[in-house]
This record gives structure tokens, C-alpha cells and sequence, in this order.
């Protein structure tokens, strides 16, 4: 057996398995410990340091507290796309990196800090 080609197909594997691996939304109930996951839902409660977001499967608690003195500008209702980590702990809530509007409008939270799900981070700009 050939190492070489082996431990290639190993690594195209995993690098596959990263830039894919974020590309679809996960329900909330679903959610796991890293990389960087998309859950997708509507807002139905807000407060100063973020939201409530329902979809099929749950809700869960949305941190999304704005650098500075910005304030999150969504709205209860609104369906909203978000980028980010479940936290770890007895709690369930969801650090949200990148908001995304219905209409494509994207909401930098925060700079994430780097971890296995970087490749996803590195496509978000302000606008």
C-alpha cells in the first residue's frame, strides 16, 4: 500500500470535509460543539445583547452583542440567517459571528476567534 497516496486522499478528505461542513443550515436542536455552524430561523425576542431564534426544531438564545455603542437592528418577526458557535455549557446559547438578512444585508457581529471551522470566517466583510 502506498503511504504517500493514502495520507493524500486522508488530507483532500478533511479539507473537503472543512469547506463543506458549514454549508448547510443546521436546526437549532441540532446544534454541536465546533466547527462554525448556520442556523436559519425567526427572531422572536430581543434584547440588548441579542436574540430569540425559532426555527422547526427549537429556539435558542442568539448572543449578539455589537461592538461599541451600534445598536442590532432586526426586528421580532424578521427571518434572519446567523453565523457562529454554540457555546459550551449546561446552557444552550449560540455566539453569533455574521447576521444575514432576508434581503442579503449582512450584520458583522464580532471577529470570531480562530478554531477548526476558520475557512467560513475568512468570507465575511463589511459593507
Amino acid at each position: 500500500m502506498n503511504y504517500k497516496s493514502l495520507l493524500k486522499g486522508l488530507f483532500n478528505g478533511v479539507f473537503i470535509f472543512i469547506l463543506t461542513g458549514c454549508s448547510v443550515v443546521t436546526p437549532v436542536n441540532d446544534l454541536a460543539l465546533p466547527p462554525v455552524s448556520i442556523i436559519e430561523g425567526t427572531v422572536i425576542q430581543l434584547d440588548k445583547n441579542g436574540f430569540e431564534l425559532r426555527d422547526e426544531s427549537g429556539t435558542i438564545y442568539v448572543v449578539a452583542e455589537m461592538p461599541t455603542a451600534k445598536k442590532l437592528q432586526l426586528t421580532v418577526k424578521e427571518k434572519v440567517r446567523v453565523y457562529g458557535n454554540l457555546r459550551p455549557g449546561v446552557t444552550r446559547k449560540f455566539d453569533g459571528y455574521v447576521i444575514r438578512r432576508e434581503n442579503g444585508e449582512q450584520i458583522i457581529v464580532t471577529n470570531p476567534q480562530p478554531h477548526f471551522g476558520f475557512i467560513i470566517q475568512t468570507s465575511f466583510k463589511e459593507e
